[in-house]
């Protein structure tokens, strides 16, 4: 999305859609053609999607945050955890996809392959949810990888109690293990790094204070 954002505008045409990156990078993920989203949009009603703050000024302060795409209600959900409202930086970030993906989803057809999303391709509205915050600089990653696992089976993020989060980072680190273990055994090779990968960067994320 942030690859070809620079390059979109509101009346962008369906050339747009079809031309280079942006039918490498967009429309496969709607119709579950991209090896990291191998499940149509249609078939769904929300989409999450982890979302790096980019760096201003290319040093290694970043930060993490959850959207979910909701299709029925029009809206992306925006689980923080260091803030509960919008700040400049995150809605600058989110404002990119709710104002390309309806765009997106016109072009697809959408509405015709949707049970219930409709024929009303408005921007989409963004909201803050209320989460637990992290205390330590370098815990946003653990805590969207949380949220997301409490939401996909329906319980509330803010049950998550913040010193719980090194347990979750052992937790983590044993399944990342295991599933490293079934690789080995399984002779399963990950796919070659695309561009916008960050497969092997070597900068360390943490976050600010103050973003």
């Amino acid at each position: 999305m942030a690859l070809v954002y620079k390059d979109f505008s509101e009346d962008a045409s369906d050339e747009f859609w079809c031309a280079g990156d942006n039918q490498l990078f967009l429309t496969p993920y709607v119709w579950g053609d991209n090896r990291r989203c191998g499940i149509a949009w249609t078939e769904v009603d929300k989409i999450f999607f982890p979302c790096r703050l980019p760096s201003e000024d290319d040093e290694v302060v970043t930060h993490f945050l959850l959207g979910v795409l909701d299709l029925n209600q029009k809206k992306i959900d925006v689980y923080d955890s260091i803030y509960s409202e919008p700040y400049e930086a995150g809605m600058n970030y989110m404002q990119m996809y709710a104002h390309m993906i309806p765009h997106l989803l016109k072009f697809s057809q959408f509405d015709k392959n949707h049970k219930s999303f409709g024929n009303v391709f408005n921007k989409f509205d963004i909201q803050w949810q209320r989460s637990p915050h992290q205390t330590g600089s370098t815990d946003c990653g653990a805590f969207l990888i949380k949220f997301a696992e409490l939401l996909m089976i329906g319980k509330d993020v803010q049950q998550f109690q913040p010193e719980d989060i090194k347990d979750f980072r052992k937790e983590l680190a044993a399944n990342l293990w295991a599933h490293g273990e079934w690789k080995r055994n399984s002779g399963y090779d990950t796919p070659p790094e695309n561009v916008g990968d960050d497969y092997e960067s070597e900068n360390e994320t943490f976050c600010p204070k103050e973003l």
